[in-house]
């Protein structure tokens, strides 16, 4: 009885170092397996679940920075005689001129705001003009209209000197090409003269004006209606609305480069092109 129960405090003083050692082991070897409950959870489909906690440690939405940019443009402004004649009973010529300007830009994303300035020429045809409504054959009078010309015409330049806002949109056709478009307004303001003589004529028509409304200077028979050989400045208001509508394309070389080909209304028709750097 006794060797019974030595035998049983022997089995049970084993069987604890068993389980005590067995607590306090270390990691699984190697070639262990896990327990399926172990495995990592799978990450969470953040755009079908955002709600799902795990996503609000997402990274927010890249923010696209504003920039700004100088650049120049150079334009060519054009009026047909056939436009000035809806206005006119006869026009001399149309006008055709060009301008250079500066453009300041503030850059959002494919959005453009421009702060715009810009000098042109705007000297018409020289020759024989007669107001909607006129008939020189009865008696009214022609304008005989100067051009910039020291030799043949007043020698004094016509322009105007514009400032205008513009915003334009892009739409995106390749990384590095966009249509481009918008619109905008300013003022332009007027500088120089544009001279004419009146003229009352001799033996002429609207159609065949030439040369009863012509001033002697340039052999015509026409006779200067005011007595006197001084042509006169036409009185035009200081400043003139500017109105813009642009479209064109854009060309982007680099990010921070632009080279755009574009046309619309100026206040005039106009084509041009422009190039603008970014900061």
């Amino acid at each position: 009885m006794r060797l019974a129960r030595s035998a049983l405090g022997l089995v049970l003083l084993v069987s604890t170092a068993v389980v005590t050692r067995s607590a306090f082991a270390g990691p699984a070897l190697a070639g262990d397996e896990a327990h399926p409950s172990a495995a990592a959870a799978p990450e969470p489909d953040c755009g079908r679940t955002p709600d799902d906690p795990r996503c609000s440690a997402a990274p927010p939405p890249e923010i696209e920075e504003v920039e700004f940019g100088i650049g120049v443009r150079l334009r060519s402004v054009w009026l047909p005689r056939s436009v000035l004649e809806l206005f006119l009973s006869r026009a001399a010529g149309g006008a055709q001129n060009y301008g250079i300007g500066v453009d300041l830009t503030r850059r959002h994303g494919t959005t453009e705001l421009q702060l715009g300035f810009e000098y042109e020429h705007v000297n018409v045809g020289q020759g024989v003009w007669i107001n909607r409504g006129d008939d020189v054959a009865m008696g009214n009078e022609a304008d005989y209209v100067l051009g910039p010309d020291s030799r043949t015409g007043s020698g004094h330049q016509f322009g105007w000197f514009t400032i205008e806002f513009t915003f334009l949109n892009h739409a995106e056709l390749t990384r590095w090409l966009s249509l481009r478009y918008g619109g905008g307004l300013g003022l332009g303001i007027l500088v120089g003269e544009l001279d004419h003589y009146n003229i009352a004529c001799t033996g002429a028509t609207n159609a065949t004006p030439e040369p009863g409304c012509v001033p002697e200077r340039f052999g015509g028979t026409g006779m200067y209606s005011d007595g006197g050989s001084t042509p006169t400045a036409y009185d035009l208001p200081p400043v003139f609305p500017v109105v813009n509508a642009i479209v064109g394309l854009q060309f982007k070389p680099t990010d921070q480069l632009t080279i755009n080909l574009e046309g619309g209304l100026r206040t005039l028709p106009f084509l041009g092109v422009s190039s603008s750097m970014f900061f």
